[in-house]
């Protein structure tokens, strides 16, 4: 992981806003900019802060983290906090004499900075940053996207595992312990999010936790899943079902098909976020579905598995080469259940690259 040229990246943007130093709160965040692994219990037990200014870069912390932080956080400097967070920040900065310092609004407890403002008084002025270092983290380097192929391709080989033994009565729990058993015999480091086995008429919900429903034959099953390489990131769903379809089930299927067809087709860099979407939306509006696609048609995805950018109505960022992002058009239907295919791509120079090897449209036997 090379440090130094994301930290130099940043000391440019601090120059452009004036700013003598900041503070890194979120997570993902710390680990991009230093390598720091240190696990955090949100919302307020974090693992550890990033002071950053133009000469200096400290790694605020606590004693049980100090070992591993001087492993990983190479070119940083540890400090050891006595109190809390805030106020170890607070000590660093005076001793840098920073006046303007950023910091994260979208990603820091309230608490924290009415310490800070407390602690370093009227003469410091406390600037918001919102996204920028979520911005400098959303055009991926060849090591990054090397990371993410490797998560992906360690995703594509448990789900196919997976599935190979798949049979009715099997629960919902029971495929996703077995497909996050998958992923790490594949080499994982872990999952990126809780796995999502969503059968039958559970299928209605994008956002699902497993039950112990048992899984039954030509209903069907959406499974959401993604490996963790390095800490980045994979994603990737498929919509399958044991032996033979009914014809709802066929047709949402073909719509669902034919939207990301059409967004893997069409999107090209230079287009908004806005527009990419509409390509798969226009697909499944236009089949009488477009009440049932409820979320957006992708985001972002390296160090977190949503960042930017966005794919959505709302979005009007520009996607650029070397934007990782999910491409998954979706289908749902309170009742009966849902289809939602989803490819993880890089945005090129004349169009995408599909990093996702599992076929769109799977045919198991019906057990």
């Amino acid at each position: 992981m090379n440090t130094e040229t994301r930290l130099a990246r940043l000391r440019e943007r601090l120059r452009e806003q004036e700013l003598d130093a900041i503070v890194i709160t979120h997570p993902s965040n710390r680990f991009w900019l230093s390598g720091f692994t240190g696990e955090d219990i949100p919302p307020n037990e974090s693992a550890g802060h990033l002071v950053i200014s133009q000469h200096e870069a400290i790694l605020v912390t606590s004693r049980l983290n100090s070992t591993l932080a001087q492993q990983e956080a190479h070119g940083f400097r540890i400090f050891d906090r006595e109190r809390d967070f805030a106020r170890g920040d607070a000590t660093v900065l005076q001793e840098l004499g920073a006046r303007r310092i950023g910091f994260e609004d979208r990603a820091i407890l309230y608490r924290d900075v009415r310490v800070l403002e407390e602690t370093l008084g009227q003469d410091v002025e406390l600037v918001p940053v919102g996204s920028l270092v979520d911005d400098l983290r959303a055009i991926k380097t060849a090591d990054e996207l090397e990371r993410i192929r490797q998560a992906q391709a360690i995703t594509d080989t448990a789900l196919e595992a997976v599935l190979a033994d798949l049979r009715p009565g099997l629960t919902e729990r029971e495929v996703a312990l077995r497909l996050e058993r998958a992923l790490m015999e594949a080499g994982a480091d872990g999952t990126a999010f809780p796995i999502a086995v969503a059968s039958g008429p559970h299928g209605a919900l994008p956002h699902y936790r497993p039950t112990q429903r048992p899984i039954g034959v030509g209903e069907p099953i959406v499974i959401d899943m993604g490996a963790v390489v390095g800490g980045y990131c994979a994603d990737l769903t498929r919509t399958v079902w044991l032996g033979t379809a009914d014809d709802q089930l066929e047709q949402i299927f073909a719509i669902v098909l034919a939207a990301i067809e059409a967004a893997e087709e069409g999107i090209r860099p230079g287009m908004t976020g806005r527009e990419a979407d509409a390509l798969a939306r226009e697909v499944i509006v236009g089949a009488g579905y477009g009440d049932a696609f409820t979320h957006s048609l992708g985001h972002g995805v390296g160090v977190r598995v949503h960042e930017a950018p966005s794919l959505s109505p709302a979005a009007d960022h520009v996607l650029e080469p070397g934007h990782v992002v999910t491409i998954e058009p979706g289908i749902y239907l309170p009742g009966w259940g849902g289809v939602r295919i989803e490819d993880l791509v890089v945005i090129r120079e004349q169009g995408i690259e599909v990093l996702t090897r599992t076929p769109k449209r799977l045919t198991l036997p019906g057990g």
